[in-house]
């Protein structure tokens, strides 16, 4: 049976940690999309007889200092945490590979204009750029994942650069510019899928990382906005109360740790597999 799948497939079946990655992520896309179906409370719900009760039948995972049940929160917490690493890096690369392109195949003034302003965002701390985005913008989970993908677009600007400098003289892309094909057209019907790839395995790495950033900027009250749940806040919330009640934060801690191990586990199998670099 295995034979019949596809050779990219059956390699990354091969790769118990790749695997146990996709198992990781997949496990947390669906608790995130069916978060109304499992929590067993309303994530804002106040209890005020319960406040930061210990785990329990009643509340798995205990309540913090409102009395919210936390397993509900971690499950639509989640909701926010992968929409603002997926859509940041969504936004990275219909920003930075387009650029990358147009840089790398044109070369000339157009390169170094596009290099120089890659170089001055990426001498920056991405955190301390997301910060000062999201302070200047206002706080809340569009603001951030506008800012997270704006500070990762030059990750894919000089990926898609490299590859498009790699394959601007090769045959293929030759004799497209032989038979009188335009520009944009070789970009988009030549080079483009063959860098699909690449991009696919650094746009699943730059998730994790793009996760850590919100989770950050929720923790400093830049990211998601009471009363919503965000790991990050709830992470900053429960540092109030490690020794009364550790499980306001080691819960989403653990979360956040369990959702970006995942992600880059599944990354590097995904590199694995597809980067003829490192076959």
């Amino acid at each position: 049976m295995m034979r019949r799948l596809p050779k990219p497939v059956r390699g990354f079946l091969r790769r118990p940690l790749a695997v146990l990655g996709l198992v990781l992520v997949l496990g947390m896309v669906l608790a995130a999309l069916f978060a109304p179906l499992l929590a067993p409370h309303a994530p804002t719900k106040a209890d005020f007889g319960a406040i930061l009760a210990a785990p329990s039948a009643k509340h798995p995972l205990g309540t913090d200092e409102l009395g919210r049940d936390v397993l509900s929160r971690l499950l639509f917490g989640a909701r926010a945490s992968l929409q603002a690493g997926m859509l940041a890096v969504l936004i990275a690369v219909v920003i930075g590979v387009p650029v990358g392109l147009v840089s790398g195949y044109r070369r000339g003034w157009v390169d170094e204009v596009v290099m120089r302003l890659t170089d001055a965002v990426m001498a920056f701390p991405v955190i301390v750029l997301a910060l000062a985005m999201t302070a200047v913008l206002g706080a809340s989970l569009t603001t951030a994942m506008v800012a997270i993908g704006v500070v990762y677009a030059p990750v894919f600007v000089r990926l898609a650069r490299a590859q498009a400098m790699a394959l601007r003289e090769v045959e293929f892309t030759e004799a497209a510019r032989a038979l009188g094909n335009h520009e944009a057209a070789i970009l988009v019907r030549h080079l483009l899928p063959n860098i699909a790839s690449a991009v696919l395995v650094q746009a699943s790495l730059s998730v994790a990382a793009a996760i850590l950033v919100e989770s950050a900027l929720s923790f400093l009250g830049l990211g998601v906005q009471p009363p919503t749940p965000s790991w990050g806040s709830m992470l900053r919330i429960g540092t109030g109360y490690l020794l009364e009640a550790p499980w306001t934060s080691f819960w989403p801690g653990l979360a956040i740790f369990v959702t970006v191990l995942g992600i880059n586990l599944l990354g590097d199998g995904l590199r694995d597999v597809l980067d003829p670099r490192d076959r």
